[in-house]
């Protein structure tokens, strides 16, 4: 399942008092995390995501997503195990003059779908060694 939020960060929120939104999924793995960053933001418009308390987005703790014009993507392998299937959105916006639009896409996989992605790129790059592919 994928599911999409376009979320509203306004101008010159800071990290201290972030922009937060509650984004509902459904028990499985995610397995994939689109953050859309449009053209303007220039790298001033930083996101976080958690599960729970623990920050998800980016494993570097302390430390923001951010870009310009650009989706910065990121492959994982983590189940929702338990309630609430859901992640926490935190954004801010330090310093800026406008308000800026993100858009956060999550694929949720079941788990048994999720489990045999790697054995599949396994086996894709086999094949395109052996020159089948």
């Amino acid at each position: 399942m994928d599911y999409a939020w376009d979320i509203l960060i306004t101008a010159d929120t800071k990290a201290s008092s972030p922009k937060e939104q509650l984004l509902r999924l459904n028990a499985g793995v995610i397995t994939k995390v689109e953050v859309k960053f449009p053209s303007g933001q220039h790298g001033m418009v930083k996101v976080r995501l958690y599960h729970e308390d623990s920050q998800l987005i980016p494993l570097s703790r302390g430390e923001w997503v951010t870009g310009d014009d650009e989706a910065v993507v990121m492959s994982e392998y983590f189940e929702l195990k338990n309630r609430p299937w859901a992640l926490k959105f935190k954004g801010c916006s330090p310093g800026t003059t406008y308000d800026h639009t993100v858009t956060v896409r999550i694929t949720v996989l079941l788990k048994i779908v999720a489990s045999m992605i790697p054995v599949i790129e396994l086996l894709t790059k086999l094949l395109e060694k052996m020159g089948v592919m």
